[in-house]
């Protein structure tokens, strides 16, 4: 009878023990108080009797794309445990002082659908982004990361002392010394009768061929326009003239 009472008791307590941790994540130690939890690893509370931690997150999915301001980039998390259940978890994300919500996705996944209208302007730059994983009891796990924002039109400039100040004669190559500046690769489009040779340094010799210019032109006028990765674009022109 007493082997039975015993076997009985220790099924029962097995039973609780199994119940408590079915739903009682990353158990570290039996509590009454959040401060009989503090000789664990910091974030540690009490719950249930049990020492527990904050929601164990990880990112699943940061974009590496270059974006601009009105693209919308998509992040996701992948909550492991949380008080509550990873299901239950939520989440918020922040970018340049706005708050994004997290879209909750089956297995414990929260989405952030983040417009990069809320970013920053006119810079070329990575901007951070830090999110707020939650537990059903208001305990976080902060997660930090960035996202590459392109608000910036790639900057072309002409070497003035490369344009020609007195008329050319037709039929001359004159070239002009170009420099563009941007973060990401560009697109260049030039005007016609001319040719694009990249020099060592970075720069650009665009050589315009006054042959090329109609019989009544007095002047030749041509611009190199560059476009980036995201739209933008910039845009320089010159001007001289030309001798009959």
């Amino acid at each position: 009878m007493v082997v039975r009472r015993a076997a009985a008791a220790w099924r029962a307590a097995a039973g609780a023990a199994l119940a408590l941790a079915g739903c009682v994540p990353d158990p570290g130690g039996s509590c009454g108080a959040d401060v009989d939890c503090g000789g664990g690893p910091a974030g540690l509370f009490c719950a249930e009797g049990v020492c527990q931690s904050p929601p164990r997150a990880a990112f699943e999915e940061v974009p590496r794309t270059v974006f601009g301001r009105g693209h919308t980039a998509t992040l996701r998390v992948r909550v492991e445990r949380a008080h509550g259940g990873a299901d239950a978890a939520s989440g918020s994300l922040r970018i340049n002082g706005h708050t994004v919500q997290a879209l909750p996705e089956p297995g414990g996944r929260l989405r952030f659908e983040v417009p990069l209208q809320l970013g920053p302007q006119g810079v070329e730059a990575s901007v951070p982004v830090e999110i707020s994983v939650l537990d059903d009891l208001g305990h976080a796990t902060v997660l930090s990361d960035a996202l590459a924002l392109d608000d910036l039109a790639p900057r072309v400039f002409i070497d003035a002392d490369t344009v020609p100040s007195d008329p050319v004669p037709r039929g001359t190559v004159v070239q002009l010394r170009v420099h563009v500046f941007d973060g990401s690769a560009v697109t260049l489009l030039a005007s016609a009768g001319t040719a694009l040779a990249r020099q060592p340094d970075g720069a650009i010799l665009m050589g315009v061929d006054t042959g090329a210019l109609a019989p009544s032109a007095m002047a030749a006028e041509v611009m190199l326009t560059a476009t980036d990765s995201v739209g933008l674009q910039g845009s320089a022109s010159a001007r001289f003239a030309v001798a009959p």
